[in-house]
């Protein structure tokens, strides 16, 4: 009986509003994610696609499955299903104002409708630590205007226009050497490590090895033509400054405007700048377009939104992570059977615009250029999946590029790394790939690898700086004292030099140096953390009741310094692999140089009450960091080879480490306290 009345609430809902834009995706950090990767893995509903967003029909289908189980969920459970319905319905009664405007010809066959609804979110954070330098609060106001609909009824269509009042604060620490300016001239000559043979090596303080040529040391290279000796200066070293936000919990933020800021003190296209350091406004448009056919197997779409794709677990992803900021791409995805799915994407990366952190990092020729000339890049990714009922296996390839018609990287069904070996080495390939063992109604174990990187089978990948990857190993089970709760955790590293690339001059059809690294408007593209980092993740989480969530975190992470005087090459997004010494360099993690070791508890919720005259939401987080710093002895760590910022330490597995706490690596201990209120429709 009550799978009959879970199935006619369900026809109900999909009878009355069929025109409900039922083809445009639901935002990638909705709760119905995490609602749904829970019931899947108590053996509720049947697999689900790894490309997320989902289109809101797509949702809709899966709660109906989920729901004919109804006898094995909670009554909160139900609810909380039957509230993400009722919230995605269209009240056609609804008075046209300000707030909300709908407008539809009624038609069963050939639909054609316009929404728009106005909705107000806000939030404020402050961190409290023992040393009052890293104090510092900020807040976020986003007024959204969103205008979607449908076009018939296989298309619908969106848009949304979010406008933001925002002050971030930034705490300086210290600058990091990030590799040469190899394109100035003299640069080759100065790091090829080439040996000489000349006449008089006394004359020119040179001292002669056992081949009988002479090797140059000592921070200079010699050039030598006819006997004498020309003298390279040692190119200028490329440099970004370390900035912090201890507004929020590391890792814990994600901003929301795009492109440019504009700051009150300056109110002129001079003034516009890439973060909110001080008071100001800027904005953002989110769009998308989208049609779907056979009952939401298949789904063909465009747009400029966030995205995460081959997740095992939300945020877990090492490839296309939902803390990467959006930009536009065209997507399709086909679940050919319930067992194997194809996903593809191809889009248009955005400059970081951070030339508040990098401005004297380019050549000083070029000093009146911004991110912009630097960063033009495209981006293409596949997934194909084989999804079981013990057993989930996927894998797929990615490609960042300067932007050019390369038609292989726009046909989806290529393998990138692979197509790269037919056309020339000037892009950034990687290959990735996650499985997953699953026992339906208590949980599941994964391993995902990201493949950046790795310069043969001799080579030790744990040593080897050309060994870029990341790992991830994790567990999650069923938590059913609580709705839709769970239990999870995680063991991430991310290697040095992952997510990044080494700086080119030679891409078809770009004169200049281009950045390649894995990132799009500043931030990784894959998981969250940054290279030369591992991180240890425990959560619980779930529904005490159909309008409260709650969750419980902690984190212990540890990240090589990327700034100060025992900075780590390869700690940074920004890091370049140096084209001229990459297969010698050599990482030792914590034991080559200083790491700052976190360790974050937190614990959060909402409450919410849609049926209030003004539905509103009101969410807050409070969490508690210590975090320390470990360095080598300093005699151990100048022992630097000859490339200087590009080396390594003269470190090994064996080198100790030790506790310090001083002004350049200091301890910090602190509370951040982040709260916030969402309004009319989130």
């Amino acid at each position: 009986m009550k799978k009959v009345i879970a199935a006619a609430f369900s026809i109900f809902c999909f009878a009355s509003f069929a025109f409900s834009q039922a083809n445009i995706s639901i935002d990638v950090e909705d709760e119905i994610y995490t609602i749904i990767d829970n019931a899947y893995m108590r053996g509720l509903c049947s697999s689900v696609n790894g490309a997320k967003p989902w289109t809101e029909n797509k949702i809709r289908l899966i709660i109906n499955e989920i729901l004919e189980n109804e006898d094995k969920l909670s009554k909160t459970e139900v609810k909380v299903l039957e509230q993400f319905i009722e919230a995605h319905t269209v009240d056609y009664d609804s008075k046209k104002d300000l707030r909300s405007i709908y407008v539809s010809n009624g038609s069963e066959t050939n639909p054609i409708s316009f929404l728009y609804d106005f909705s107000f979110s806000g939030e404020g954070s402050g961190g409290f630590y023992t040393n009052d330098y890293f104090n510092g609060g900020g807040f976020d106001f986003f007024p959204l205007f969103n205008f979607e609909g449908d076009l018939t009824k296989y298309i619908s269509y969106r848009m949304s226009g979010k406008f933001d009042i925002s002050y971030i604060p930034l705490t300086k620490m210290g600058t990091y050497n990030i590799g040469y300016a190899w394109y100035d001239d003299g640069v080759e000559e100065y790091l090829d490590g080439k040996l000489y043979s000349i006449d008089d090596p006394e004359k020119h303080s040179l001292s002669k090895d056992e081949t009988g040529y002479y090797y140059v040391s000592g921070g200079v290279k010699n050039y030598v033509e006819d006997g004498k000796v020309t003298q390279y200066e040692q190119p200028r070293v490329r440099t970004v400054e370390k900035l912090l936000n201890t507004a929020h919990l590391p890792f814990g933020y994600k901003k929301r405007w795009n492109g440019q800021f504009y700051q009150l003190s300056n109110l002129s296209a001079s003034g516009t700048e890439g973060w909110a350091s001080k008071p100001g406004f800027s904005g953002t448009i989110e769009a998308e377009i989208r049609t779907t056919f056979l009952d939401q197997k298949i789904s063909v779409g465009a747009g400029r939104y966030s995205r995460e794709w081959a997740a095992m677990d939300r945020g877990a992803s090492l490839v296309y992570n939902m803390q990467a900021q959006p930009f536009l791409a065209f997507d399709t995805t086909f679940e050919i059977f319930p067992w194997l799915k194809f996903s593809s994407l191809c889009g248009i990366l955005e400059y970081p615009n951070q030339d508040y952190m990098n401005e004297n990092s380019y050549a000083e020729e070029k000093s009146g250029i911004d991110d912009s000339y630097f960063y033009q890049n495209g981006f293409s990714m596949n997934l194909i999946e084989l999804d079981f009922k013990y057993l989930h296996f996927d894998i797929g390839s990615t490609v960042v590029f300067p932007k050019r018609f390369e038609i292989g990287y726009v046909f989806p069904l290529l393998n990138y790394v692979e197509y790269q070996n037919h056309i020339g080495d000037c892009d950034n390939l990687a290959l990735y790939g996650n499985i997953k063992v699953q026992k339906p109604g208590l949980g599941s174990i994964w391993a995902s690898l990201y493949l950046d990187e790795i310069n043969g089978l001799n080579n030790d990948p744990f040593t080897s700086s050309r060994a870029m990857f990341a790992g991830q190993l994790g567990v999650k089970a069923v938590f059913p004292w609580i709705g839709f709760g769970s239990v999870s955790m995680r063991y991430t590293k991310v290697e040095p030099y992952c997510y990044t690339h080494h700086s080119i001059n030679y891409a078809p059809s770009y004169s200049h140096y281009v950045s390649e690294n894995y990132t799009n408007n500043g931030d990784s593209l894959g998981y969250y953390l940054p290279p030369n980092s591992d991180e240890l993740l425990f959560r619980l989480e779930g529904k005490p009741s159909e309008n409260i969530s709650a969750s419980l975190n902690y984190q212990f992470v540890r990240h090589g310094a990327d700034y100060g005087s025992q900075q780590v090459p390869g700690s940074s997004l920004y890091s370049e692999l140096p084209i001229y010494n990459r297969d010698e360099l050599k990482k030792y993690f914590l034991r080559d140089g200083a790491y700052n070791w976190m360790h974050i508890v937190s614990i959060g919720g909402q409450i919410e009450n849609r049926k209030a005259k003004v539905p509103v939401a009101l969410y807050a987080n409070v969490g508690f960091i210590y975090s320390y710093w470990t360095m080598i002895d300093d005699s151990v760590y100048s022992k630097r080879n000859e490339y200087g910022s590009n080396g390594n330490s003269r470190a090994d597995k064996y080198t100790s480490f030790h506790f310090v706490d001083n002004d350049e690596y200091p301890v910090q201990c602190g509370a951040v306290i982040t709260a916030g209120i969402k309004l009319w429709k989130w």
